[in-house]
């Protein structure tokens, strides 16, 4: 049926807000988005009112673990059975929270995809980047056992090897993933937070490996978006081509004016660290990561004002990962509002910049925009002047994906 959201404010996603506009919906299309007088008569179209409709938003860095705890050792703890049908619940949560689509950046995003599309589950569409691609000794390996086992361990829960040496089985690890139908590919190219013996200052692969990632994944139509907090591997992982970094803890000025130059995109997930230096001890974070991440939290705040000032390209994400927190996606806009966004700019982020970060794999969405995809949500109050209003899913009124509603 033809859907006529009638909104006080409309938000493009880029672009200027349209005072009483309207936005009709068709066959899973955007058939017009614009100002009330101009908009076409609204025959038999079902009519919703409401006060702002915008894009469905994006969460550009999530992962569906199916975990409880700060502990990654969880999921290799846990029946990947049972993992895999408390995600199910956690992609609910996440649509009726506003958030259509999500790129996974590792975990078992690759087959909730495939379930929402074909129907038996109800989620956004999720694009995954199956496992994690790491160095022996990387951010993904999971130092605490023989590398025989850790390697066993991911092929358990994520359905191939992720731990890859050398150019050779670098593009050996892009088409596994492939394999799995990774719609990005992620990689780690510094040490990271939630593993146990790397340095999150330090890169990881070398240019040679790097490049090998990038060619083989391009070669295939896939962006690569690297895990990246000290500036060596942000330096190394954009002069091999990357095109997204995650989190960018320690971006300088050169880092910055360097992913201005090449056209990349930072995912900055303040969200996670925000939410581990508050309730990381409470929810079992190792002791290894509590240092961690009271190294890394003032720096990266630093650094996303940084970019922002540099005008980097940003693109909304959370590096959420547990059962539980799925649904509270939204609190990262007001974070990213904290750091010098204006709310117009953290709802773009949100909004329009998202499908940059799957490169030729982007669906047409993240816009309202005639004869783009009809996912679509319909807030209560004016996110314009109060952003955090995005963070509480009970003022999204209504979410539509293809044009189909899913709430309201």
């Amino acid at each position: 049926m033809t859907v006529r959201i009638e909104a006080k404010r409309l938000i493009p996603g880029s672009g200027d807000v349209i005072e009483n506009g309207v936005v009709v919906l068709d066959q899973g299309e955007i058939t017009y988005a614009g100002a009330a007088n101009g908009a076409p008569d609204p025959g038999d179209a079902e009519v919703v009112k409401t006060e702002t409709v915008m894009p469905g938003m994006w969460e550009c860095h999530g992962h569906f673990f199916g975990i409880y705890t700060a502990n990654i050792d969880e999921a290799h703890l846990s029946r990947p059975q049972l993992l895999s049908m408390r995600v199910t619940s956690d992609a609910r949560v996440a649509l009726d929270a506003g958030f259509t689509s999500v790129r996974e950046m590792g975990g078992l995003g690759v087959f909730l995809g495939r379930a929402v599309e074909e129907g038996v589950v109800v989620g956004p569409n999720v694009y995954g980047a199956g496992g994690t691609l790491s160095m022996t000794a990387g951010h993904a390996d999971t130092h605490s056992v023989d590398l025989d086992m850790a390697r066993a361990l991911h092929v358990r829960f994520g359905g191939e090897d992720n731990i890859v040496d050398g150019p050779d089985q670098c593009r050996a690890g892009v088409r596994r993933m492939l394999r799995l139908g990774a719609k990005v590919i992620k990689i780690h190219a510094s040490g990271g937070v939630m593993s146990e013996l790397d340095d999150p200052h330090l890169p990881q692969f070398s240019n040679e490996e790097l490049n090998a990632i990038v060619d083989e994944a391009n070669r295939m139509e896939r962006l690569v978006g690297a895990h990246c907090h000290g500036k060596r591997g942000i330096m190394s992982a954009l002069e091999a081509g990357v095109k997204t970094i995650e989190h960018g803890t320690f971006l300088d000025d050169e880092a910055a004016e360097a992913m201005v130059e090449a056209e990349a995109i930072l995912v900055p997930t303040r969200f996670i660290v925000d939410l581990l230096i508050r309730e990381g001890e409470q929810r079992g974070m190792p002791e290894y990561a509590k240092k961690k991440i009271r190294m890394t939290a003032e720096a990266h705040s630093d650094a996303i004002s940084l970019a922002i000032e540099k005008g980097v390209k940003i693109a909304m994400g959370t590096d959420i990962w547990a059962t539980g927190v799925w649904g509270r996606n939204g609190e990262e806009l007001d974070l990213m509002v904290e750091c010098g966004m204006t709310p117009m700019q953290a709802i773009e982020a949100a909004t329009a910049n998202g499908p940059a970060t799957l490169g030729p794999q982007a669906p047409k969405s993240g816009r309202l925009e005639e004869g783009l995809d009809a996912d679509v949500i319909c807030v209560s109050g004016d996110p314009t002047g109060d952003v955090s209003i995005l963070a509480d899913p009970d003022n999204i009124t209504h979410v539509f994906k293809g044009g189909v509603r899913y709430k309201g």
